[in-house]
Order: C-alpha cells, then sequence, then structure tokens
C-alpha cells in the first residue's frame, strides 16, 4: 500500500474532526509507524524526546479514533487505514464527507493549538522568533521607505540588502516588519547562519507555511513552495546569504552543495506571483550567478529584482554617542566620520571610550589617528580570509596608497593581468571594501578624459595598514 495514499486519508480524516490537517511531527510519528519504527527510533531521526513522541502519538491515536468510531493505535493504525482504502476504492471523499464532525461541536476533543496563528485580514501570519530582536533603531529612513515602496508598490520578487559586516542590514529588515505587516499575509525570518542544505530549508520554510504532510523530493517541495507563494502574499526574509558563498573565490559565488539555492530563487525571479523575497548579504551575489547561466537571465533578473547598498547612518550616528552618554559632543562629527558612521564599530568604539577615557571623546582622538578594538578587529578579519589572492594584493597595493587611485593607475603600477583586476575590483565593490569616486578629470596631448577613482573603506585601510607585515 502505498505510504502517501495512507497518510493523504488520515490527513483528511483528522481535518473533519478537528479542522486542522496533520501537522509536520504528526505525519512523521505516522509515516514511521506505518513504517514499523519504533518511537525511540523516530524520536532519535528527529531530535525530539521519547516521551514527547509518545504523547503526542497519543493524542493522533484519540484523534483517528474518535473520527472513525474504533479504537485506533500505533499496532493496528496501518490496518485499518488500508482496509478502508480498500472498501473505499474510487469512494474515499464519500467515506469522508460521511465521517465529517463539526469542528465547533461541543463534543469535539480539544487539540494541541498551532504554535502561530494564521493570517486574519489585517495581521498576518509571522514567523519571525528566530530574528534578533532590536532595542535602538538609529535613522536609515530613506532606506526604510526605499525598501517600502519596492515590496508594496512595485512587488518586486527579489530585494537584496547588501552591505558591511554589522552595518544594521538585519537591523533595518526587523524594522521593516513593524512597517509592513498589514500587505503581507505571511511574513517569516530565516537565518542560513549554519548554512542547512537547500533540502533542510525548504522543509522548514513549509512546515512554517502548510501543515500536511511535506513532500518527500527536492522538486515537489520546491513546487509546493511556488504554488503558496503564488496563492499568498509572503515575505520571506533570508539572512547571512553570504555563508552559502566560497570562501578564497571572488565574492558571491555559491559552493556547489548549496547551488540549489540559486535555481530556488531563479525559479522565483521568474515565475509571476505577488510575494517577496529579502536577501541580506555581505557580499553582493553575482547578477547570473553561475557562470552556465544564460544571458537572457540577467534581464529577467534585473526586471524583477532590485539591490540595496546600506552606507553608514550619517548624522543620525550621534545618537548612539548619546546614548552611550559620551563627553566632547564638539568632536563627535570626527569621531563619527574616522570610523564612517558604521553603527557597530560606533557602539565599540563607544564602549571603549567609556571603559578606558570616563567617556572623553576629545582623550580619545587625542592618542591616536585611528584605534580599533579587538572587536572591530576581530570582524575585519573575518573578512580578509575570505577574500582571493587576487583581491588581497589589490587590497595591499590600494591601502599603502596616500590617495584614491586610478585603474590606469593600478594597471601601469602593477602588474596585474587586465582581466584578473578587473573582475578583483568588481569584487571588492561586492563586498563594500572599494568604492567609486567622483570621475577624475585630466588631461594629455592637450586633451581631457574621465577616469575613474578607487577609495578603500579607511577604516579597513588603517586594519591592513596597523598590522606588522601585510597579511597574504
Amino acid at each position: 500500500m502505498d505510504i502517501a495514499e495512507v497518510l493523504k486519508l488520515a490527513d483528511e480524516l483528522l481535518f473533519t474532526h478537528t479542522g486542522e490537517h496533520l501537522d509536520h511531527l504528526q505525519g512523521t510519528i505516522l509515516k514511521g509507524t506505518l513504517q514499523g519504527q519504533k518511537y525511540a527510533k523516530i524520536a532519535s531521526e528527529n531530535n525530539l524526546s521519547e516521551g514527547h513522541v509518545r504523547d503526542t502519538a497519543s493524542e493522533l491515536w484519540q484523534a483517528l479514533s474518535d473520527v472513525l468510531g474504533e479504537n485506533v493505535n500505533k499496532l493496528n493504525a496501518r490496518n485499518i487505514l488500508e482496509k478502508i482504502i480498500l472498501s473505499n476504492s474510487g469512494s474515499i471523499v464519500d467515506f469522508v464527507e460521511s465521517k465529517k464532525v463539526s469542528i465547533y461541536s461541543k463534543q469535539k476533543r480539544s487539540h494541541k493549538p498551532s504554535p502561530l496563528s494564521k493570517p486574519t485580514e489585517n495581521k498576518p501570519y509571522l514567523d519571525i522568533d528566530s530574528a534578533p530582536k532590536i532595542t535602538d533603531f538609529y535613522g536609515q529612513t530613506d532606506e526604510l521607505n526605499t525598501l517600502k515602496t519596492w515590496l508594496i508598490q512595485d512587488c518586486h520578487r527579489i530585494i537584496t540588502l547588501v552591505g558591511i559586516i554589522g552595518i544594521g542590514k538585519t537591523t533595518l529588515a526587523i524594522k521593516l516588519i513593524e512597517k509592513i505587516q498589514p500587505q503581507f499575509e505571511y511574513i517569516v525570518y530565516r537565518s542560513l547562519r549554519y548554512c542547512p542544505t537547500i533540502d533542510n530549508f525548504l522543509t522548514d520554510l513549509l512546515q512554517s507555511f502548510i501543515s500536511a504532510i511535506i513532500p518527500n523530493t527536492l522538486d515537489r517541495k520546491v513546487n509546493v513552495l511556488l504554488k503558496f507563494l503564488r496563492e499568498h502574499r509572503c515575505l520571506i526574509i533570508i539572512d547571512d546569504l553570504q555563508m552559502l558563498f566560497q570562501q578564497r573565490q571572488f565574492a558571491g559565488q555559491y559552493q556547489a552543495e548549496f547551488e540549489g539555492y540559486y535555481f530556488l530563487f531563479k525559479q522565483i525571479a521568474e515565475l509571476s506571483h505577488a510575494s517577496s523575497l529579502l536577501l541580506i548579504t555581505s557580499e553582493q551575489p553575482e547578477d547570473a550567478v553561475s557562470p552556465n547561466a544564460p544571458a537572457k537571465l540577467i534581464a529577467t533578473r534585473h526586471k524583477f529584482t532590485r539591490c540595496l547598498k546600506l552606507l553608514g547612518l550619517g548624522e543620525s550616528a550621534k545618537q548612539i554617542l548619546r546614548d552611550k552618554e559620551l563627553s566632547d559632543e564638539q568632536m563627535w562629527d570626527t569621531l563619527i566620520e574616522k570610523y564612517q558612521s558604521h553603527p557597530l564599530w560606533l557602539e565599540m568604539t563607544a564602549m571603549m571610550i567609556q571603559e578606558l577615557f570616563a567617556g572623553k571623546v576629545t582623550e580619545f582622538l587625542a592618542y591616536s589617528p585611528l584605534i580599533l578594538s579587538n572587536a572591530i578587529t576581530s570582524q575585519l578579519s573575518r573578512l580578509w580570509v575570505r577574500l582571493s589572492e587576487s583581491e588581497k594584493q589589490l587590497m595591499n597595493y590600494v591601502a599603502k596608497q596616500e590617495d584614491t587611485v586610478t585603474l590606469s593607475q593600478i594597471l601601469q603600477e602593477t602588474s596585474y593581468p587586465p582581466t584578473e583586476l578587473l573582475k578583483a575590483i568588481q569584487s571588492l565593490k561586492r563586498r563594500c571594501l572599494l568604492e567609486d569616486s567622483p570621475n577624475f578629470i585630466g588631461a594629455t596631448h592637450g586633451k581631457n578624459y574621465r577616469s575613474a577613482l578607487l577609495k578603500i573603506n579607511p577604516v579597513f585601510k588603517h586594519y591592513l595598514l596597523s598590522l606588522p607585515l601585510l597579511p597574504t
């Protein structure tokens, strides 16, 4: 007997009695029972206690017993359900209808409530328990409004929020949820910090959206998700996308075992629906991602996707220093400029100023042009190890220059092959470590010409120059 068919029957029977489908654990228990597994094995394979599995199984057998009018247990569940299928071949729907019990009946057995409420007209289904809790939000009003426009008015399918580590990408995304809740039926947050496989990621996501049995193949899971995204307006926030990318290679290239994410995002970008993915990353993905992707994919993705690069806080950064109760307010602009109005860097530095200089900014600035705390240095070191060798060489060169440099200058003064150099520059921009300056106007042989200027992130430059020997 097909196990999927038995599971489907049990799901339909349970729905007639409780008004809810089988949840994931109930389906797992029933499937394991049909396969002859003991509760201990089911518990072990799903990282649960045996007692919890037994309690859930007992509730499931009781629910099936109530709707069928006969005792159902672990030993006879398979025989009873298979018998129903064989006896009612071609008329299962009629059988289920005959067993239907009003879900509002006073005799209805109380059942375990869903941990998350389903959407109502003005209240979406929220699954954001794993998202960081924010206590402070500084500035970024323009960025917040831009994201709201892209999501609500333009209905872009994939939005990438990129910025150097600690710049406030996740904080902005969580704040965004507060502003756009009524516009979506479902809002889910997930982090890829621990690099789940695409199969595990989809299983987890589908458990949040639906309570029916989860398909057991990758392609079917993708199809179920896409169908759900078409039928409901969903916002899925996916954090730490950079964890799926290769280290010591150019930015934004998926590791081989995570290419399934690329194909999923590709399908979501190309299919017609009103749902959105918000991808948060410190490395901007390549437009086409896969070198073998068709050329038209670039245009398709550009049409339905947007990318927002998050920069420092600017004037709003003063609130951080105010909250940390620093003194010498006349020097705050200097401090903010030195640390690029980067919220986390400023917060870490403000803590150092409080601990070592009693909150006096003037005394802190008198010691050194720039002081990097251990926490900041540790952050930058993690960025450094992700770079390719050609990126490291280029960064070492640019860090030693007093001013911004032009592309032609780099080509003349180094031995980098032009193709490799251009790729390295593009990759470093995607990592937010190199930036363009306004075009430089020069002259040669009586003719004016324009040349792009490149500048390194000043804090990262100081990190490199402060080491005894520039790392390789």
